[in-house]
């Protein structure tokens, strides 16, 4: 039987040792929920310490129901420079599909940066996603000890609602923070699999989790009843994103994954219905496998166009052209726009007498 040792660096943290405590920040279950399927752009972490990471990065999410309490891990690293983890969880009625700025005043302000700041904005989930709990958890050094910080609040549909920093702990599998509230978050950010740095399409983690590890968090039920009306609460849906410190440039690490892609920017600006699949996740759901067959992806917007390298539903959903399987954008020059000539009367993409003639076969012709 394991003793843990708990961090009681504030008066919100039960300080005694956890007997037989299981959230220790590493994965034992059998496969996962959701799979990333879009390297990291917030740095590759290829550091095996449990505390210090040099990148960010979620590379699997799971979650299950049971013995009264949600379950929710997150494989991966959080960087130990204050990059804030986002966790969203839907469980009841009600909820809010569009952020609003009138949440609980927690984590500095950082939860309501990324709401409704007056003009009608707002992170925006995808449709039949309504989270009613935020939870956020951050890591940094502080006096030279690596440490772990918690907060949470209720997500109630027309705002307000009670939300605490709920205290800290301590990276590794002996450092697991169980709050008064019987909230368990636990961290290892030894992590050095999972994706790659980048912005393309990377299935990361795909089979075998078993030891893998990350962000650990057991939430009891009953906080999620905030009325005291007996809910019943047996199915959950987790969306869960990595941030800059301040809460206000997210990464393209979002779970479920964006199918490549650059780092998401302004939270308040991102509508998660204009990025294929879902960005959640339900629990005891099993992950689908991570696709693996990509090609060019020719995408028009305006007089530009782009190249993505994505599987061919994706480039459907961004209504692209498909160049074919195993076709690559680094080279693949068939999404570089023809130039066009104002001369090319006839669009052929020559200038030539057949322009020509169409000019005179037009002599005189009046709109």
């Amino acid at each position: 039987m394991k003793i843990f040792a708990l961090a009681c660096t504030a008066t919100t943290v039960l300080c005694a040792s956890a007997m037989g405590q299981a959230v220790d920040g590493s994965y034992e279950a059998l496969e996962a929920g959701t799979y990333q399927n879009t390297s990291t752009n917030f740095g590759d972490n290829d550091n095996p310490d449990p505390g210090l990471a040099i990148g960010s990065e979620l590379n699997f999410g799971n979650a299950s129901i049971a013995n009264g309490k949600l379950h929710v891990f997150l494989g991966g690293n959080l960087e130990t420079n204050y990059n804030k983890l986002e966790i969203f969880i839907d469980v009841r009625e009600g909820g809010q599909n569009r952020m609003l700025g009138n949440n609980a005043d927690v984590s500095f302000g950082g939860l309501n940066r990324l709401g409704d700041d007056g003009t009608g904005n707002g992170l925006t989930f995808d449709v039949g996603f309504e989270p009613d709990m935020w939870i956020g958890v951050t890591c940094g050094v502080t006096d030279g000890v690596v440490e772990f910080f918690v907060n949470y609040a209720e997500l109630r549909t027309e705002g307000g609602g009670y939300g605490a920093y709920i205290g800290s702990g301590m990276p590794g599998p002996d450092g697991a923070l169980i709050s008064l509230k019987g909230m368990e978050v636990a961290l290892d950010n030894s992590n050095i699999s999972g994706v790659s740095g980048g912005i393309g399409m990377d299935c990361g983690t795909d089979g075998d989790l078993d030891g893998e590890t990350g962000v650990e968090i057991a939430v009891p039920l009953y906080l999620f009843d905030w009325d005291g009306e007996g809910i019943q609460i047996d199915s959950a849906s987790v969306c869960a994103m990595i941030n800059n410190p301040d809460h206000n440039y997210l990464s393209n690490q979002v779970l479920g994954g964006i199918f490549s892609g650059d780092n998401l920017g302004e939270p308040r600006s991102i509508n998660f219905n204009a990025v294929p699949g879902s960005q959640y996740f339900d629990s005891g759901a099993s992950a689908k496998p991570c696709p693996s067959v990509f090609g060019t992806c020719c995408v028009a917007s305006g007089d530009s166009v782009s190249c993505l390298t994505v599987p061919a539903d994706v480039c459907a959903f961004y209504g692209g052209e498909y160049g074919g399987d195993g076709t690559n954008c680094t080279d693949d020059d068939n999404c570089v726009p023809p130039v066009q000539c104002a001369s090319d009367i006839n669009d052929d993409g020559r200038v030539d007498v057949g322009d020509l003639l169409q000019v005179i076969g037009d002599w005189g012709c009046i709109e």
